[in-house]
């Protein structure tokens, strides 16, 4: 394997392991989101949102730390995807990129194919195909240089409230769009080298549908079991 396979080779690993990051960090952004609006009436409804709410005042301390931790953990890990450092030891968008630039002959047709040696593609359907280019690179980079405010602020919140607890720190404000915003550019930045470096797409269904159903169905029977709760102490206590 010459220096341009392991190359391959190496940037085919990084985009499965940031696609493996971004899994989690999506499913916890779904958990999060449905955590606030389980109790938000004009989403779930009046009747829908109080018998959350009970639940969640029953198993508060579980329900209060979960959601806490969810929250660091999103925020921590989205952040991690945007850090730079001299050295380029960072697994992140822009670090993976400078990987490229270096040679980005490393990724051509040529080295696709001698990759996938073992590989059948049907002919008709590889006509399609296109390698990794300069210019898929520098539409991420303009990406991120027009978020760049929102990538900043979201590191210092990091830095200054989650990974530390600065005693002299000011407000950050980071709204939804900003995270939906980032949360995209990860997305089509994995869609990009799983397209060119596999000749894939990914699939997050499971990612994004599971975890609210699992959520809705713990509600749903820890609601059930207080209801039944109450039933055997009336029924004991004839009240």
């Amino acid at each position: 394997m010459n220096q341009d396979q392991i190359r391959f080779k190496k940037l085919h690993e990084y985009s499965n392991q940031l696609r493996n990051r971004y899994l989690l960090v999506l499913s916890s952004n779904k958990i999060f989101n449905e955590l606030n609006k389980m109790s938000a009436i004009n989403i779930v409804g009046k009747k829908k949102a109080e018998s959350n709410v009970k639940v969640f005042n029953q198993y508060r301390y579980y329900f209060l730390t979960s959601k806490e931790a969810v929250r660091c953990f999103l925020l921590i890990e989205l952040a991690k995807f945007f850090d730079e450092d001299k050295r380029k030891q960072t697994l992140s968008i822009q670090n993976v990129i400078h990987f490229v630039e270096k040679r980005i002959e490393s990724f051509f047709t040529v080295e696709f194919k001698k990759f996938y040696n073992d590989r059948k593609i049907i002919p008709e359907l590889f006509e399609s195909f296109k390698p990794l280019s300069q210019t898929d690179l520098n539409r991420i980079k303009r990406r991120l240089i027009r978020n760049s405010d929102s990538i900043a602020r979201l590191k210092k919140y990091r830095d200054k409230f989650l990974a530390h607890d600065d005693t002299k720190k000011k407000i950050i404000l980071i709204n939804k769009k900003d995270i939906n915003i980032l949360f995209k550019i990860i997305k089509d930045t994995i869609a990009l080298f799983y397209n060119r470096l596999d000749f894939s797409s990914n699939s997050y269904m499971n990612y994004e549908e599971e975890p609210l159903r699992e959520i809705n169905h713990l509600l749903k029977a820890l609601s059930e079991h207080e209801e039944q709760r109450i039933a055997i102490i009336k029924e004991k206590y004839r009240v």
